[in-house]
């Protein structure tokens, strides 16, 4: 979900006062206890540009083909987010209701939930490369247009 269809860095970068944030760099340990500050963030992320689009495009994509469809999302590090969870459940919610949400439980955990030809769409490179190594097909998501174009290529 985070940085897929909820914009996660938009408002970790809002909070911390770091609109030029570059999200390359390591982000230091004193500006991740401030993000942990507000332990209410998952709730009020806003969405992705192209979030609906694409959230539309594969829901359509699985009631045609008979495919489920879920949010897989993680637990923050060190699961130091007590709301986390509930937050992003109720996120998802609000702005997709029909849409399950799984939690991985941690991000480099994610490839345990892959099935061989599981479809992951995510913003980490590594949980990608882990879900292929898995079985599964994946694409490093960037933004809606790119992610549209790999969609077709891929599932015609």
């Amino acid at each position: 979900m985070d940085d897929v269809v909820a914009d996660w860095k938009t408002a970790a970068r809002e909070y911390l006062k770091k609109p030029t944030w570059d999200w390359d760099q390591i982000l230091p340990d004193t500006e991740w206890r401030r993000l942990k500050d507000n332990q209410r963030m998952y709730r009020h992320l806003p969405l992705k540009p192209g979030a609906h689009e694409l959230v539309d495009w594969v829901t359509k994509y699985c009631r045609r083909t008979d495919s489920g469809l879920f949010f897989l999302s993680a637990l923050p590090h060190n699961n130091d987010v007590p709301w986390a969870v509930q937050d992003k459940v109720w996120w998802a919610h609000d702005h997709f209701p029909h849409i399950p949400v799984f939690l991985g439980p941690y991000s480099n955990e994610k490839w345990m939930r892959c099935e061989p030809g599981d479809i992951l769409i995510d913003d980490r490179t590594s949980n990608c490369e882990e879900w292929i190594r898995a079985g599964g097909q994946a694409h490093i998501y960037k933004n809606w247009d790119d992610c549209k174009i790999w969609l077709e290529e891929t599932l015609k």
